[in-house]
């Protein structure tokens, strides 16, 4: 496996050296996050802006290989539409991620009065990110396929094949959604735990292929654990859940509890409606992320945890 896995094409180890490290990080980070509560990525740690650089240049790195310009339908490796495609998406996350930390550091938080701009630079990072990743599909794309959800199936039953595409289709959603409303606390919990989560994913779906291509492991094989890491961002649903159950337990502020239980709800829903309107009924995505951004500013607004100086 070793000599099929390790070659001479990255003469100077850098891919595979930032790549394990990378790798070992996510399982760190989601293994903290699963028994701690929290992936200790602290805002007030200036290494904690390494992360999302070292992975960023983990993904930039992949250019020292050269790829096809076209899928392969009998296997699946990595073609330069998904190349272009996963720098793209791990940007959006690591740019997110470093933009929110420097934002924190200098104090622009949640219920602080320039906390809105905030939330429009990280609106615009999503949407920027996304416009590049059309961009992309428009060059390259040459078959109208999606470069996740049309990867070769081998022998799955359609039916099979119909559900699948759908959970990898929601999943994408719901990253994108978690990227737009997911808040941070002063330590830098929340957004910057989420786009780490998120990323993980993107990166491990490269690897995977790389498995695949010295046939160290199959195409099923590698459905089954892309569609297993796409689980890993619930992560933080389900720890948000738990704070917010642990401070009605403690007997906290319960009006701050109400609000934040108001938000969480609507974190939930708008979602939710994302989901049906773009996939029962083909709504334009960026048509739809933008009202699920101005709801959830207004939602925030309402109940106090934003503040607008311009309108007051």
């Amino acid at each position: 496996m070793g000599q099929q896995l390790f070659t001479n094409h990255d003469r100077y180890h850098i891919h595979k050296t930032l790549g394990f490290g990378c790798l070992f990080n996510f399982f760190l980070r989601i293994y903290w996050l699963i028994v701690y509560g929290s992936m200790y990525i602290y805002t007030d740690n200036q290494s904690s802006i390494f992360i999302p650089v070292a992975h960023l240049t983990l993904s930039l790195s992949s250019f020292i290989f050269q790829v096809p310009q076209i899928r392969l339908n009998s296997k699946i490796i990595i073609w330069k539409e998904l190349q272009l495609h996963n720098i793209i998406f791990t940007s959006r996350s690591a740019i997110i991620m470093i933009y929110s930390i420097l934002c924190i550091q200098n104090n622009i938080i949640r219920g602080t009065e320039y906390y809105f701009l905030y939330q429009i630079g990280k609106f615009a990072l999503v949407i920027l990110h996304h416009i590049l990743a059309d961009y992309i599909t428009e060059k390259f794309n040459i078959n109208d396929k999606t470069t996740t959800r049309d990867i070769n199936w081998e022998n799955i039953p359609d039916n099979t094949k119909f559900i699948i595409k759908k959970y990898y289709a929601i999943c994408q959603i719901l990253a994108i959604n978690a990227l737009i409303l997911t808040e941070n606390d002063k330590m830098g919990s929340g957004c910057i735990e989420s786009a780490l989560l998120i990323m993980f994913p993107i990166q491990l779906s490269t690897f995977l292929m790389t498995l695949v291509r010295k046939s160290i492991i199959s195409n099923i094989s590698w459905h089954i654990f892309y569609a297993i890491s796409l689980l890993s961002p619930f992560l933080i649903t389900i720890n948000t859940i738990n704070r917010t159950n642990g401070i009605h337990g403690m007997g906290g502020n319960y009006g701050m509890t109400d609000i934040k239980k108001k938000l969480e709800i609507a974190k939930i829903y708008l979602p939710i409606l994302y989901v049906v309107f773009r996939l029962q009924y083909n709504m334009n995505k960026y048509y739809l992320m933008f009202h699920v951004f101005i709801i959830n500013m207004y939602i925030q607004y309402k109940n106090g945890v934003i503040m607008l100086p311009l309108l007051s």
